[in-house]
């Protein structure tokens, strides 16, 4: 028999396998016909083994959704680590949601179909609040230290709004906006906010 570690290792890599096939399903076909057959195909697996370790493709695409929010996640812990300053916080959280490996055209396709089912997902919809007030809470904090906190709650809701409006763009097209060229617009924006708020005290 395999051991216990070994055994869940090997699940492991095989939901993580399907849910990188269920992104790209979703990437090639969009969300409605994403269906499960497909997604198998893409995975190499069958429509049985995805039975086996999710109990529907709903559950599935919360799980794929998950992933993405975990890469979001993982770039802003590794920026914010970056960061000695209220300043260069705010620039983080933002560099962090339009970081060349997140802001992709695959990345912002995908998140704006789940976006699509969060009137139709009651989870998608829940995934989506936590992903947002995420966001919104660590910008906040940030400026915060930076502007008074009503302007800096206006600043974040603004922000909050452009960068959405970024991943909006990048989904339908590919090549027309870059994450660099994303990033000189979100850095270009919190400049001039920065200029126009009054200082705190």
């Amino acid at each position: 028999m395999k051991p216990v570690a070994q055994k869940r290792r090997q699940r492991d890599q095989s939901q993580r396998q399907l849910l990188e096939a269920t992104i790209a399903a979703i990437y090639k076909h969009g969300v409605h016909d994403a269906t499960v057959v497909k997604i198998g195909e893409i995975a190499g697996l069958s429509t049985g083994n995805i039975h086996y370790h999710f109990g529907s493709k709903e559950e599935m695409f919360a799980a794929a959704m998950r992933l993405l929010m975990s890469g979001i996640s993982d770039e802003l812990v590794l920026e914010l680590s970056k960061a000695d300053s209220p300043l260069e916080r705010a620039r983080a959280v933002l560099r962090a949601n339009l970081s060349d490996e997140l802001f992709t055209h695959r990345n912002c396709f995908v998140w704006l179909q789940f976006w699509s089912e969060t009137a139709r997902s009651e989870e998608l919809a829940r995934l989506e609040r936590i992903n947002s007030q995420r966001f919104h809470r660590n910008l906040l904090d940030a400026l915060s230290r930076l502007m008074p906190r009503e302007h800096a709650e206006r600043a974040t809701q603004e922000l909050v709004a452009l960068v959405d409006g970024l991943w909006i763009r990048r989904a339908q097209s590919e090549g027309r906006i870059t994450p660099e060229a994303a990033r000189q617009i979100a850095d270009h924006y919190l400049d001039r906010r920065l200029k126009t708020a009054p200082s705190i005290g």
